[in-house]
């Protein structure tokens, strides 16, 4: 499905983005189905949001036949499922796809540390500028090299001893409804303004193989802290995290070889419990 030139794109930056990869009836249904959820789950926006990692908003993991579209997104479709392997070159695990109400920015991160890494869809809900809380990236900084001097950067900044910061050179990654950004998890990133923001994300992590037994593990856990939202307050029984999307394993070839890679790591264990 990508070209050759996109994938080294990927893998050179750090980041790509897929212009209208859902056609406009699937982003409009992907946006019915996130608002949806996000109402049901948590009702009107949050006076004094909760938030993962210190970005303020209400987060849902979203696999639930509630959501159809959205559960299928996660391993029946070749445009996720089967490009997440094109652009890490390896066989991958799945997540669940994520919906999140950002109630606040955030500031430059990465979305996982140096272990594992992967790779994570990114759907903005409504139109995305410089102005009103588009993606910001600092291209090659999934690079370890890069991510090196990167810090070397950070460290003498002048805010580290209290004074105004400095202004990162990045990328503005702008989008309409339909388009998605596929980031490495090691990339730099941030996003600002134009709160609440509506998106749908979804990760992807590479697959090791049973004779790795610590990669094996590396990539269970990753998994695991991935779809784990203690702070949220939502009903669990209403908005499983596995157990509707395993349930329907004959929906697809391609779901039922994600599924034996999840239950080879022990996820899967406790689904018939969400």
């Amino acid at each position: 499905m990508l070209t050759h030139q996109q994938i080294l794109q990927f893998r050179t930056f750090g980041y790509l983005t897929l212009p209208a990869l859902f056609a406009p009836e699937e982003a409009a249904t992907l946006r019915a189905e996130v608002t949806g959820a996000l109402a049901d789950a948590f009702g009107p926006v949050r006076a004094e949001p909760r938030g993962r990692g210190g970005i303020s908003g209400d987060y849902l993991p979203l696999a639930s036949e509630r959501a159809p579209f959205t559960l299928s997104l996660i391993a029946d479709d070749r445009r996720t499922f089967g490009v997440s392997a094109e652009l890490l070159g390896v066989p991958t695990v799945p997540s669940i796809g994520v919906a999140t109400r950002f109630l606040g920015d955030s500031t430059w991160h990465t979305r996982q540390g140096p272990d594992v890494g992967g790779v994570t869809f990114w759907a903005d809900l409504e139109p995305r500028t410089a102005q009103t809380g588009a993606l910001r990236v600092i291209p090659g900084s999934h690079l370890p090299e890069f991510e090196q001097r990167l810090s070397e950067y950070c460290g003498a900044e002048p805010a580290t001893s209290g004074f105004e910061s400095w202004e990162w050179p990045h990328v503005v990654v702008e989008t309409s409804p339909g388009d998605v950004v596929v980031m490495h998890e090691h990339l730099r990133q941030c996003a600002a303004g134009a709160t609440p923001r509506l998106s749908w994300t979804i990760s992807y992590f590479p697959w090791p193989g049973l004779a790795r037994p610590d990669e094996l593990a590396a990539v269970a856990a990753m998994v695991a802290d991935d779809v784990e939202f203690d702070h949220e307050d939502y009903d669990r029984d209403r908005w499983p995290v596995w157990s509707d999307w395993a349930a329907g394993v004959d929906a697809s070839p391609s779901r039922a070889t994600a599924v034996e890679r999840l239950a080879l790591l022990g996820i899967l264990e406790d689904a018939s419990r969400g």
